[in-house]
């Protein structure tokens, strides 16, 4: 959460209690992305997967993690947004965990077959 208020600092957005709902939306979205992102991150190392011994490899699977997380975020959750407060919080946690089990599922196969 404290990265993507980082962005929108930087971004020069305004106050909090200013966003418009497009801007809150693109909040909640980023947050979720950053947070399966993250999740998927911690997730690799604690379950010792290998990735690469090379940096620009890495970088690349990170940069394709970023990109698959971000575009299904964006793609399962923004139509659905506007209605959010009749999404139950179940409902968005099982999107969220699909989203990490498929992005984990990518990120894992891809650095084991690099390593």
């Amino acid at each position: 959460m404290l990265e993507t208020i980082g962005d929108m600092a930087e971004a020069g957005v305004g106050s909090f209690d200013a966003l418009t709902s497009a801007q809150m939306e693109d909040l909640f979205l980023d947050f979720v992305a950053r947070s399966v992102e993250g999740r998927v991150m911690a997730d690799l190392g604690g379950r010792g997967i290998t990735l690469p011994d090379d940096l620009a490899a890495v970088e690349s699977a990170q940069s394709q993690l970023n990109d698959f997380v971000t575009g299904a975020t964006r793609g399962q959750l923004t139509g659905r947004l506007s209605g959010i407060e009749h999404l139950s919080n179940q409902q968005i946690v099982t999107v969220v965990d699909q989203i990490y089990e498929t992005a984990f599922e990518l990120v894992a196969a891809a650095g084991e077959a690099a390593a």
